[in-house]
């Protein structure tokens, strides 16, 4: 996350360093929030801390997420690139038909929902990611697959997204604060509301494979201008 910053920040300083993405998995499970969840609101500190689970803040939106078993990208872009930058919907879009490209090459066949206004309908919806997805996020089914966010300065933009490999995000919800039947409920949902690369191909997903066409695909948008 904080890698994931740093470039923004660069970015914004010096547009002319351009377009850059990482693609990255995780190390061990760790709960990120999004910029403006507040961690006193969200977390059930006592259960996080008994599991000794790490958590960390993105520099992106969004709700809280258990990273397990996924892949995240995180994409840099000047908001004036003519292809990768410009309006929120457009840059998230354009970002999300890649993925969505170098998904399909694998053998996973998603849908870009299209842009809604979220509503949430109970607290723990408010508050876990991967319960539902919402505009430019990816979805097998009917249920979501892949989560973005963006931030945006003056001349740079950040989209963040990660991708459920396999399972264990589910498990968020006993880290989330609420009685022990709100943590069976969110966990139900999650589980409900989500589905994994390895549900779909019945195998373990090649993240290797996956990486490389996706950064394939983000060079030729970045090529396609110069």
């Amino acid at each position: 996350m904080a890698r994931d910053l740093a470039r923004l920040l660069a970015l914004e300083d010096q547009p002319a360093l351009g377009p850059s993405l990482v693609v990255y998995r995780w190390a061990e499970p760790t709960i990120s929030l999004g910029f403006l969840q507040r961690a006193e609101r969200v977390l059930d500190r006592e259960a996080v801390r008994a599991a000794g689970v790490p958590v960390v803040r993105r520099p992106t939106g969004g709700r809280a997420i258990l990273h397990v078993d996924e892949w995240t990208y995180a994409a840099c872009a000047p908001i004036d690139h003519p292809r990768l930058g410009g309006e929120l919907k457009d840059s998230l879009g354009r970002l999300s038909g890649l993925v969505a490209r170098a998904l399909g090459a694998i053998g996973v066949a998603v849908e870009i929902v299209p842009e809604r206004t979220p509503r949430a309908t109970d607290e723990e919806a408010e508050e876990a990611c991967f319960h539902r997805a919402l505009g430019h996020e990816l979805s097998v089914g009917g249920r979501k697959l892949a989560g973005s966010a963006q931030r945006r300065l003056a001349r740079a933009l950040l989209t963040q997204g990660t991708i459920l490999a396999g399972g264990g995000h589910e498990r968020l919800a006993e880290f989330l604060a609420g009685d022990e039947a709100a943590k069976a409920r969110g966990r139900e949902r999650l589980r409900a509301g989500s589905v994994t690369v390895r549900d779909v191909v019945g195998r373990t997903p090649d993240f290797e494979a996956f990486a490389a066409i996706l950064w394939r695909a983000w060079e030729a948008e970045v090529d396609a201008v110069l």
